[in-house]
Formats: structure tokens, C-alpha cells, sequence
């Protein structure tokens, strides 16, 4: 990159301070060029000595630099060392090296040897650094500097402004006989645009070139070193794109931190302790705030914590704008994030751990926001300050107001380290952190309660930090966690000898242990008694009476001791006393979910969940937005609608839910995968969730998972033993329900399959019996189907027409599909085509509409069936003639050479397609296509009509399944989102 693009004005007139000196005796001059640190004063003395050789003018240069500062003559020896013969300063009269007090002897003697070289030569002397420069050599420019309009000399000195050498009286004896001062500002947005473009190659828009100038301030030497950082990963950075204001601002040069530390180093202490007070608190979104517009220090915490008072803020501000180091605005803030980083790394660890304790108590007695002193304790590896820990909780107070939960998390975990190891005070600590973390690291929230309930000594307190426990984690905890919930629930009590606090957390430490994710078979066939005896109506008070009867209901449902009937007015009216929050997934609430869809009632729990995950968007709770995309899937999938359900699958594990829930928790998502047969998904459950609990007396899903799969690859006998096994969990678990495990639909369809009818029948009757009891339509219409399918004759397809009649009255779009194919596929085997062409068509219909494909496409292969029987019919009435014509435009020959062909007018041609159109009932030469191997037949045929569905009786003229439908099963979450 050229950084003197944009210098043209400044080498104009340096250019005409050289030709000036190279006409007549005279004309030399000063010009002194001065900007802050990276300005390009370097590079544009760097581009004279190019400019003095074409008119030829002699270059001789020099430099200042710290450590040499207090070497007499340094700067002078670098400058006049080539006007000398070969033996160089030894040329020189004795006595004139022996210190900056030298006489003005040796200064004549310096300033002739120079007017001697110009008399033969124009000379440019060019002067880098000069606030570094040693006084001797200071002195002596001066007076050149006197003579220089006598001389054919041209002086060019480059001085950093900002530097502690810039207040040297001879500095400024010498920069006032400058004849010009060149001051380099920063770039303008222009200018930056021309030299971004100049170093990618290629024009930049503005809104990169405004990126770039923000990101830099148009700071030359910030800039060059951002382009650096962004092309040093080749042609592919960034997607072969523009960088954008994003990929500027997350650069921080490492190769400018020492430069710039070494700027910082040789200030003086105020500037210094203001530079290092910015450092610590530049990062803190609230310092501009707190600083205004005002230019006081009072106001300014940077000013405070560098100690600093009005008039020393002043002064401290100006240095460090001279250096270039503060962007432009009222208040004081670093130019670029590198300076920052340059200030820090020259502090020692213990500096830097003092400044920012005394930036955090600065901030907390000031009165700031409580987050802006806790970002200083979290910068620093440890802090014993009593006052740290109130800080750090009122920070993590703010950030949840915020909605942010992690950063909250952050400032708990903090002060947590700052508690001592044990005692009431570290649980109460222990429990604020995992309330929050429950929203995005359960696991971690699980581990911190049950820390906290060792921990703290009041039984009624402990109870209380129980009950927080999301349920839907109890289903692999460690046993000893269980043990602690049982043995704190003991220790309460019965709920109905209790009141206020104590009975609230006993109502939901009953709710925990009668959870489906840890209760037995026992406790799960005593729910109906239970709900029985608190009433035809129970009491709903408290969030707390609430978990426990729904709880209680969903144990009830799940053994079928209530009817569908009986469990939906309960269900609804928990509902209507539930708002509708993203914390329902921490209580036993999600199990409505699944009530409700096992009794066809969705009409309510809708509109309900999509409130909570629109909080849960709101409030970025992760967890919570991930267990009701779980529940949402569920929803879905009794809708039937696959495709909707598969995106709110896919988004539970974009949101890495199997990081932390088990597939019992995830049930809805394994639904999902196997109704949508998506191996993909099915594999992402797999491959991330946790194994089964420990306590595993419920059905195990990855069982489910295997006997799908194995049906699919029509391996019967591995399936037959995988559903079987799972249906016999589900039976010693008490799950009962078909709605919810119609798992004999599964064994019954694979025994009639194997050949034992007699087996499936008493299974699909059983079925159908508690079906009817339970009362949901599709259940009943499920069972209806599974009857009809393994029935042969008109009885069969009178069952079939009963689950067809039946799932009509549901939302369950795939049911309705599954037995629109099967019914349709057995009229085609008995011949009935009409009947069989309307219910094919339905389920092609409901298939697409449902995102199931399979189904589609296996009532399109039967609707074509149809088809080709009634054309062949059609083709039968054609002429020879007529037969030829429209088989030649079947193979998509023109009217033309169809005429030339048979020797007969194109006229002739269009009237007997005319006519075979009419026979054949189409609407033109498009339809013809599918009937071209029929047309060219020598003697229509009919096509041998098959037919048959799933599940359909083998010998009976059906046609075998080719798979077996994945199990149309709804199973309970077990530990779920609770709500």
C-alpha cells in the first residue's frame, strides 16, 4: 500500500522547497512535518531523497532515537559523517567531539563544511525523529537553521507530536525558524477507500471504506497494519468478499502493540496513569456514558482512577491526542482496541490486578451499574474484597433484567469462588447460580442444587431448593440426588397436614417422585386413586397444586384409569390457570402436552406453547426454547404434519438439546425421525444422547429406534423382538394406553406378516378394546385400521371404512392418509376402481400434504394402475387408423410427418385425433405420452390390476408389504421441558 496517496499537498510543497534551493546562491529553508504516532512523517521523508536525485540535489539523513539521546552529536555525526573525507569525524579539528558544550568554533566549522558541499551541490538533509534528537545536535540545526536562507540547503525534520523530547527548549528554538509546518492528520474516508483499493486490488465500496476508516480512524499506520492481518490469509479470506465492518473491527494487530507500547513508555506518569486508567476501563460500555460530554474529572472515572485532577486530565487528554492514540469526540477513548492492548502489556500483573480492584471499587461506590465494576473482578485471577461478592450478585441481577442468563452466570460463578467452601451462605450462592443456569447448562444446575442441598442445614429450606430441580432432569441424576429429594420429602411430610411454604414444597416434591422420569409402576397405578381423592374438583391455588395434579393426570392417562373425556376438562382448566412461560419446562406443566395429544384435544395447548416460545426467543433462555421446540414437534406430529414437526426436531438439536436431555426427554424428536423415516436424524439422536438412566423401568426409545430400523430392511424377526420387548416394558410400567404405546398395532401387523393370524387378531382386539375405552377418535381409528388390515373380504373393508369415517373427525392428517392408501389399495383388489380411484386420490393428497412421500407415491403407482386399465378399454375402441395416428403422436412425431408417413393430408391427420382424443377421454397430445406403450401394442391388453396396503391379508390377493410403516406411537416425554 501507498501511504502517500493522499500526501500530495505535503510533497508539493516540500517539492517546492527543493526546487527553491536549487536555483541561485541561496534559498535554502526548514520545514518541519509533525503528526501523532503512525502518520506517514517516516514514509513522506522516505520519499524525498527520490525527488532530490532528479534535480540533482545530495541527500544526507539522520535519526533520533531514545537511548541515544544522551550521546553529544549523535544526530549531527549520522547527518555530516558522508560530507567527510575517508577518514571521517578523525577529520575533524580536535576538541569537537568532546560534548554538547563544544564552542562555536566547532559549530562554524560544522556549518562551513556544510555551505562548502552546497556551493558544489544543493544538499537536502533530512531528519527523522527529532524529539529524540540530543541537544548538542539540537543546537547546532538551530543555527543552520539561521544561515539556511544564505545556504542552497534544504532542511526537512519529522517530529512526533506527543512526545515528552517535544517541551526541550532548543526543540522549539529550532521549529521556530521553520519556514512551514506540515501537520499529517488522519485520513480522510476518501482517502482510505483510494488505499484499501490500492492494496486489495480492486475498487472497495463505501460501505467498506467507512468500515475501515471507523475501525482505524483513518490512522495510516493502524490501517496498513489491519490490511496486513486481512490479506495474510490469501485470495480465500473472507469468502473471496469485501471485508465488512465486522472483520475490521475484530483485528488487533500484534505487530503494532510494541510500537506502540514504546510510544506509551516514555511518557510522563499523569499521561501514563490516564493512558492505563482508559486501558482498563475502555472496554466498558458504560465510561462514555459516564464521562458525557464534559471535559471534568470529576465526572470522568478514567480521570479518577488515574488520580488526576481537571487541570492534570486536561493535559493528559491533549498528549495523548497529539500522539494520535484518542479517537475524535468529547470524551477520551482509545483510537483502536491495539492501543489498549499495547498499554496492558506494559503493565506488570500485580498493576494491572491493582488498577482494576480499584476500577471495581471506583465504579461500586460511584454509584455505576453494578455489571460495570463486575467486569473488573472478572479480569483479575482473584479478588478477597468483601465487598466484591455484593457486586458481582447485583451484576448478575442486572444482566438477567437484560435477558442475558450466561453473562449472569458468569458473575455468580465469580463470587462463587469468592465464598467460603461451605456453610448456608455458599448454598444460598449455589442456588442463585443454578436458577440461572437451568435456562442454558442444566446439567451444571442440576450438579450446583444438589451441592446446595448438602449443604444447608433448615429441612424447610432445603425442600424449597428440591423443588427447583427441573424434572425432566431426574431421569438419569445420580441415585444419591434422588435419595436427597426422597428423604427431604419424608422429612416434610403429608401435604395436606402442611401449610403455606412447607405444603407448596411438598406438593412439588410429590410431583418430582411421582414424575414418570423416576416413578414406578406402583406409584404410577396409584395416580387415579390420588387425583380421586383430592376431589371432583381439584384444589388449582398455587403453581405448586398444579404440578402435583398434573402430575397426578398424566400417571392416569399414561395407566388409562381416566377416560380421554374425563382428562381433558382437568387438563384444560390447568392450563387456563398456567400463564403461559418458558419456565413451564422446569416444573411437571409439559406433561399436558401429552395428555392432551394422547385425548385429541389440541385446540387449547396450541396457542399456549407458542406464547411460552416466543418468551423464550424473547428472553434467549436456550433450554427452555429448546424443550418447547420438543413439545411444538409433539404437537405437530398429532397433527400429522411431518414436515413441521421435523423443523421443530431439527431445531431442539441445533440448539444442542442432546447435550443435556435424554431421548426420554427428547421423545417427541425420536417420534419424529421414525414417522419422517429420517435416518439422519435418527442418527444425531443416537450419536449425542446420553444413554438410558440407570433406573430404566421405562420403555427404552433407542429399542424403538432398532426395531424400525429393522422392519425397513425387512428383517421381521428382529423387529417382532424389539417391539415385543418394548411393549412388555411398557405393560410392567403401566402404560397401558394405546394412545400412547399402540404397540400391539406394531406386533400384530409383523405376526400377520409371519403367518400367525391368529396371534395378530387377538392382539388387534385387545387393541381395539382399549382404544374404545380410552375413547380418543385416533386411537379408535387407528385400531380400526390395524383390524381391517389383517381382515380379509367385506369385513375388512368395512373396518377400513370405520377408520377411515373415524380419523375424518381428527387433525391427525397422516392417520387419515395411512388408511385412505390401505382402503384404496384393497378396493383395487376387489375390483371396485371407482371407489378405490377416490380414496387413492385422498391419499395421494393427504400423503403430500403431510410430508409423507412414501404414501403419495404408493397411491400414485395404484392410481396409474387404474389408469392403465380404463385406457386399455379406451385403446380397444380406436380404429386401426385412428391407433396408428395417435400412437405416432405418442412417440412425439408432428402432425407433418405423421401425414407424410401414411401417405394422407395433415387435415386428415388432425381429424383423427380429434376423434381419439374424443375416445380416450383426454384433453390432448400432452396426455397421450403415458399411453404410448398401450398404443403400440398389435392387441390391447389389460394389464393384470394388483393392489393391496399395509398391513393388508397375505393370501387373500393383496399385495405384501414391501416395509413396514414406522409405529404410529405417541410415548410420554418421561422427564420433559416441565413446566
Amino acid at each position: 500500500m501507498n501511504p502517500l496517496l493522499h500526501r500530495r499537498q505535503e510533497l508539493g510543497l516540500l517539492t517546492a522547497a527543493l526546487d527553491a534551493t536549487g536555483h541561485g546562491a541561496g534559498g535554502g529553508s526548514l520545514t518541519v512535518v509533525t503528526g501523532g504516532v503512525g502518520m506517514g512523517k517516516t514514509a513522506l521523508l522516505r520519499a524525498l531523497p527520490e525527488l532530490a536525485e532528479r534535480r540533482g540535489v545530495r541527500v544526507l539523513t539522520a535519526g533520533g532515537a531514545p537511548h541515544e539521546q544522551a550521546f553529544g552529536f549523535g544526530v549531527l555525526d549520522q547527518l555530516l559523517t558522508p560530507l567527510l573525507p575517508a577518514a571521517g569525524a578523525a577529520a575533524l579539528p580536535p576538541g569537537e567531539h568532546t560534548g554538547p558544550d563544544c564552542g562555536p568554533g566547532q559549530d562554524a566549522a560544522r556549518l562551513a563544511l556544510v555551505a562548502e558541499h552546497a556551493e558544489r551541490k544543493p544538499l537536502l538533509l533530512l531528519v527523522d525523529d527529532l524529539q529524540w534528537a540530543d541537544t548538542a545536535s539540537l543546537r547546532w540545526l538551530a543555527r543552520l537553521a539561521g544561515q539556511l536562507p544564505r545556504l542552497r540547503v534544504t532542511l526537512v525534520a519529522a517530529l512526533r507530536e506527543g512526545d515528552p523530547g517535544e517541551d526541550e527548549p532548543r526543540l522549539h528554538h529550532l521549529t521556530g525558524r521553520a519556514a512551514a509546518v506540515l501537520r499529517l492528520s488522519p485520513l480522510s474516508v476518501g482517502a482510505t477507500a483510494d488505499l484499501v483499493g490500492a492494496r486489495l486490488g480492486r475498487p472497495v465500496d463505501q460501505a467498506c471504506a467507512r468500515a475501515c476508516h471507523e475501525a482505524t480512524g483513518g490512522h495510516p499506520l493502524l490501517l496498513t497494519a489491519t490490511l496486513d492481518a486481512l490479506t495474510a490469509a490469501g485470495p480465500q479470506a473472507h469468502g473471496g468478499r469485501l471485508p465488512d465492518a465486522r472483520d475490521i473491527r475484530g483485528i488487533r494487530p500484534d505487530a503494532l502493540r510494541e510500537r506502540l507500547a514504546v510510544a506509551l513508555r516514555g511518557q510522563r506518569p499523569p499521561v501514563w496513569r490516564l493512558a492505563a486508567a482508559l486501558a482498563v476501563l475502555g472496554g466498558d460500555p458504560g465510561h462514555a456514558e459516564a464521562a458525557g460530554d464534559t471535559e471534568t474529572a470529576g465526572e470522568d472515572p478514567a480521570a479518577r482512577l488515574a488520580g488526576l485532577d481537571a487541570t492534570g486530565r486536561a493535559e493528559a487528554v491533549r498528549v495523548l491526542r497529539r500522539l494520535g492514540l484518542l479517537a475524535e469526540g468529547p470524551v477520551p477513548r482509545f483510537v483502536h482496541p491495539v492501543v489498549a492492548d499495547a498499554v496492558e502489556e506494559t503493565m506488570a500483573p500485580a498493576e494491572a490486578r491493582d488498577l482494576r480492584l480499584r476500577a471495581a471499587l471506583l465504579l461500586h461506590q460511584g454509584g455505576h451499574p453494578a455489571e460495570r465494576a463486575a467486569a473488573q473482578l472478572l479480569a483479575v485471577p482473584s479478588c478477597e474484597e468483601p465487598w466484591a461478592q455484593d457486586v458481582l450478585r447485583a451484576a448478575a441481577a442486572a444482566a438477567l433484567r437484560r435477558t442475558d442468563p450466561e453473562a449472569a452466570a458468569r458473575y455468580l460463578r465469580r463470587a462463587l469462588l469468592l465464598s467460603p467452601p461451605d456453610g448456608p451462605a455458599r448454598a444460598e450462592l449455589l442456588v442463585e447460580l443454578a436458577t440461572v443456569e437451568r435456562d442454558f447448562a442444566p446439567r451444571a444446575a442440576l450438579r450446583h442444587l444438589t451441592q446446595a442441598l448438602l449443604l444447608l442445614p433448615d429441612p424447610a429450606r432445603q425442600a424449597e431448593v428440591a423443588g427447583r430441580i427441573p424434572p425432566f432432569l431426574l431421569d438419569d441424576c445420580p441415585p444419591a440426588t434422588l435419595d436427597t429429594v426422597a428423604t427431604t420429602a419424608t422429612g416434610l411430610g403429608d401435604p395436606a397436614a402442611l401449610t403455606g411454604t412447607a405444603r407448596r414444597s411438598a406438593l412439588r416434591l410429590e410431583a418430582r417422585l411421582r414424575h414418570p422420569a423416576v416413578a414406578g409402576p406402583a406409584e404410577l397405578d396409584g395416580s387415579a386413586d390420588r387425583l380421586r381423592a383430592l376431589g371432583p374438583v381439584p384444589r388449582l391455588d398455587s403453581a405448586a397444586d398444579r404440578e402435583r395434579v398434573t402430575v397426578l393426570l398424566h400417571g392416569a392417562v399414561l395407566a388409562q384409569q381416566v377416560t380421554a373425556a374425563e382428562a381433558v376438562p382437568l387438563a384444560e382448566r390447568l392450563l387456563q390457570h398456567e400463564p403461559a412461560t418458558p419456565d413451564h419446562v422446569h416444573t411437571a406443566l409439559p406433561l399436558l402436552t401429552d395428555v392432551l395429544v394422547a385425548a385429541d384435544s389440541l385446540a387449547t395447548i396450541g396457542p399456549w406453547l407458542h406464547t411460552a416460545y416466543d418468551r423464550a426467543l424473547r428472553d434467549h433462555a436456550t433450554v427452555p426454547r429448546a424443550l418447547i421446540a420438543v413439545e411444538l414437534a409433539h404437537l405437530a406430529l398429532a397433527r400429522g404434519d411431518l414436515a413441521l414437526a421435523r423443523t421443530h426436531a431439527a431445531e431442539a438439536l441445533d440448539l444442542d438439546a442432546t447435550d443435556w436431555a435424554t431421548l426420554r426427554t427428547l421423545a417427541a424428536v425420536v417420534l419424529a425421525a421414525l414417522e419422517a423415516r429420517d435416518t439422519a436424524l435418527c442418527e444425531r439422536l443416537l450419536s449425542g444422547s446420553p444413554p438410558d438412566a440407570a433406573h430404566g423401568h421405562l420403555p427404552s426409545l433407542r429399542l424403538l429406534i432398532r426395531g424400525s430400523a429393522a422392519a425397513l430392511r425387512h428383517d421381521l424377526p428382529t423387529a417382532l423382538g424389539c417391539y415385543l420387548d418394548w411393549g412388555r416394558t411398557a405393560e410392567r410400567a403401566h402404560w397401558r394406553n394405546p394412545a400412547v404405546a399402540p404397540w400391539r398395532s406394531w406386533v400384530s401387523a409383523l405376526h400377520y406378516r409371519m403367518g400367525r393370524p391368529g396371534q395378530a387378531h387377538d392382539l388387534m382386539d385387545e387393541e381395539f378394546e382399549r382404544a374404545v375405552a380410552w375413547g380418543s377418535p385416533v386411537a379408535i381409528g387407528r385400531a380400526q385400521r390395524g383390524r381391517g388390515a389383517i381382515t380379509g373380504g367385506e369385513r375388512g373393508l368395512a373396518l377400513l371404512r370405520e377408520s377411515a369415517a373415524t380419523l375424518e373427525r381428527t387433525a391427525h392428517v397422516l392417520e387419515q392418509a395411512r388408511t385412505s392408501l390401505l382402503l384404496g389399495r384393497r378396493l383395487l383388489t376387489a375390483g371396485r376402481e371407482a371407489e378405490a380411484e377416490h380414496r387413492l386420490t385422498r391419499a395421494r393428497e393427504q400423503g403430500l400434504r403431510c410430508g409423507a412421500p412414501w404414501i403419495a407415491d404408493r397411491a400414485g403407482r395404484a392410481l396409474h394402475t387404474i389408469a392403465g386399465s380404463q385406457g386399455a378399454d379406451a385403446v380397444a375402441a380406436l380404429t386401426r387408423t385412428e391407433r396408428r395416428v395417435a400412437a405416432l403422436a405418442a412417440r412425439g412425431t408432428s402432425n407433418r410427418a405423421i401425414a407424410e408417413g401414411l401417405e394422407v393430408s395433415a387435415r386428415a391427420v388432425e381429424k383423427h385425433l380429434t376423434r381419439a382424443y374424443r375416445k380416450l377421454r383426454i384433453d390432448g397430445r400432452a396426455e397421450l405420452a403415458p399411453m404410448a406403450q398401450l398404443l403400440a401394442q398389435e392387441c390391447p391388453g389389460t394389464p393384470a390390476r394388483g393392489g393391496g396396503g399395509e398391513g393388508g391379508p397375505a393370501g387373500a390377493g393383496t399385495e405384501p408389504n414391501r416395509s413396514l410403516p414406522v409405529p404410529p406411537v405417541t410415548v410420554p416425554s418421561g422427564p420433559r421441558p416441565q413446566g
